[in-house]
């Protein structure tokens, strides 16, 4: 990947700064992979009552301006 090949350069930057940036960018992304993440997506069941709500609001207002 060019993205990593980017990070690992820019590791062994010369620039204290940059380095220190990157080496710790590339720490999170390695504790982030490895993390267990139970997070679902969020489907259309999920969003019906705002999808309802949305759509009632819609109908009253046609109601009120037709």
């Amino acid at each position: 990947m060019k993205k990593e090949s980017m990070i690992k350069k820019n590791m062994m930057s010369t620039d204290a700064f940059v380095r220190t940036l990157y080496t710790d960018l590339h720490d999170r992304i390695q504790h982030y992979e490895k993390e267990e993440s139970n997070t679902e997506k969020m489907g259309i069941v999920h969003a019906v009552p705002e999808l309802m709500v949305i759509g009632a609001i819609s109908v009253f207002l046609l109601f009120v301006i037709f």
